[in-house]
């Protein structure tokens, strides 16, 4: 075998190989087949049908030339005519042989029909449970589909809700270490002489005490300028 040869029949080999699927798809895709096959069983049923039809016209038609010839004969010896007595028995032999292999043929077709009709009903039978079977087995995959789905959806949605409670607890905890570090740099602040917020404390303290003499002069003044005031 050439090596080109050797090629095209791994290619081909690779190229018909069955891939693994849905197992529901692979299902489907038999009960169809068993369809097809149902269809065609249904036709053979039709064409032996019409078979049978016909050669049991043909041998009821032989019967009735037999009858025929049979009575022609009777004819001819009634009326003393040996020659067409003689002509009619060998033709009435002849319809005689055609109508026994007739016969046999109708009996054989007729055979083939009844067992190819006990075939189709138990196709038919098979199919329909195979259908039953098919669509409540895809029932409960669908259902275990949405069962799977739903389980995912409610872990995902407990991972998102574990992950979204411990940044809030890393938020907090963040707050807090802002809170005290806030405060400890307010306490610093106090305590550093030379920082800011302590200047300015100084700075509120004079101008309240200036604010307080300013008022003690003012309220003396106008007592002094009250009437009868010494």
């Amino acid at each position: 075998m050439s090596v080109r040869r050797r090629i095209s029949r791994i290619i081909a080999s690779r190229r018909n190989a069955v891939e693994p699927g849905d197992p529901i798809a692979a299902l489907g895709d038999s009960q169809r087949q068993q369809e097809e096959n149902l269809d065609r069983a249904r036709r053979s049923v039709a064409d032996l049908a019409a078979v049978r039809h016909r050669v049991d016209t043909l041998a009821r038609q032989a019967a009735a030339d037999l009858d025929a010839c049979n009575r022609e004969a009777e004819r001819a010896v009634a009326n003393n005519n040996d020659d067409a007595a003689r002509s009619a028995l060998r033709h009435a032999l002849e319809i005689q042989k055609r109508l026994e292999t007739l016969t046999r043929q109708r009996d054989d077709v007729d055979q083939q029909f009844r067992s190819l009709e006990s075939d189709l009903y138990r196709l038919e039978t098979s199919l329909q449970d195979n259908a039953v079977r098919y669509e409540s087995l895809r029932a409960q995959h669908g259902a275990t589909q949405a069962a799977l789905n739903v389980q995912g959806a409610v872990s995902s949605s407990a991972g998102n809700s574990m992950e979204t409670a411990r940044a809030a607890r890393e938020a907090e905890q963040a707050a807090r270490q802002l809170r005290h570090q806030q405060a400890a740099q307010e306490e610093l602040a106090w305590s550093d002489p030379t920082s800011g917020k302590l200047e300015e404390a100084f700075d509120e303290l004079e101008a309240r005490e200036a604010a307080e003499q300013d008022l003690r002069q003012l309220k003396g003044r106008v007592q002094g300028n009250r009437p009868g005031s010494a």
